[in-house]
This record gives structure tokens, C-alpha cells and sequence, in this order.
């Protein structure tokens, strides 16, 4: 009796442990672009994308105020799955984001980590006035609980004069 009592015992306990270690839904990405989006009216409920591309005016982009850092801006984004359908055993997002912009000069920057706005979407503001060329960013998938990194994604634009 004292043996099956042990042997329930360390099965609990080892069904216990997967269940708090695996994570309850992978992160899968659902969309990403490059573009002018507006943060006017519920910036962090709906992502409002009012225009996609891979060619832009710098002219265009500067005279219509989207390098100006306002309510419509050019830049880019990237959309998953819910914040709450990924929530880590301290009921913290798992997941987050990082991103690596290099500029027509061939220069590099990674920024993050950033969180998701609960719907699963995260935006990322891009002043692109400075340099006209081929630009590109690359979304990667940071893991709160391992400081993983996997790249996501990436897009390439162009900013034309």
C-alpha cells in the first residue's frame, strides 16, 4: 500500500511539473508590415494600418508630417496571437519582441525588448528622413523566460527622395 502510495504520489508530482513548465500556446506570427499606421483612437485595442508598402517618398512621407512622430506615422509592425493566450506560470507575457533596423548605409541597430499591446500587436516607429535606399527591419521573438531570440521576420523598403 505504502509503494502505490508513493508511486500516485510521484506521478502527481511529475504531471504537475509539465504542466507548469510547457507553455499553453505557442507564439505564431499572424502578420507584419512596413507602412503608415495611425495611434489616433484606441492605439493599444486595434491596429490601424492605412497604407502598406515596400517603395516610399521621402518627400511625401516628410510633407505629410508621418516622420513627425504624430498619431499617423510611418513604420512597421508585427501581429501574433493575444497577449493573454501566453502568459508564463507568473502570469507575465512569455513572449516579447526585439528588432533590428539597418539603414541603406549599411548601419545596424537592435531595439527591445518591447510587450504587445494585448491584442498581439506591437508597433514600431521609423524615422526614415535622414537616409534615401534600401533600408531593412527584422522582428525576432524574445522569450522572457529563456532571453531566447528568434528572428520572426524581416521586411525590406525602400525610401526613395
Amino acid at each position: 500500500m505504502q509503494s502505490v502510495f508513493r508511486m500516485l504520489i510521484l506521478v502527481l508530482v511529475l504531471v504537475c511539473g509539465l504542466v507548469t513548465s510547457s507553455p499553453a500556446v505557442e507564439w505564431q506570427l499572424k502578420e507584419m508590415g512596413v507602412g503608415i499606421y495611425d495611434e489616433s483612437q484606441g492605439y493599444d485595442t486595434v491596429l490601424t494600418v492605412l497604407q502598406r508598402g515596400e517603395r516610399w517618398s521621402q518627400k511625401q512621407l516628410y510633407d505629410q508630417g508621418y516622420f513627425a512622430n504624430r498619431e499617423k506615422k510611418f513604420g512597421a509592425w508585427l501581429v501574433g496571437p493575444p497577449v493573454d493566450s501566453y502568459l508564463n506560470r507568473f502570469g507575465t507575457p512569455q513572449f516579447g519582441c526585439k528588432y533590428r533596423l539597418t539603414e541603406p548605409s549599411g548601419k545596424s541597430t537592435m531595439f527591445g525588448p518591447h510587450g504587445f499591446y494585448k491584442p498581439g500587436f506591437t508597433t514600431v516607429f521609423i524615422n526614415a528622413s535622414g537616409q534615401t535606399g534600401s533600408w531593412k527591419i527584422e522582428f525576432y521573438l524574445w522569450n522572457r523566460d529563456t532571453d531566447r531570440e528568434t528572428l520572426v521576420d524581416s521586411r525590406v523598403f525602400v525610401i526613395e527622395p
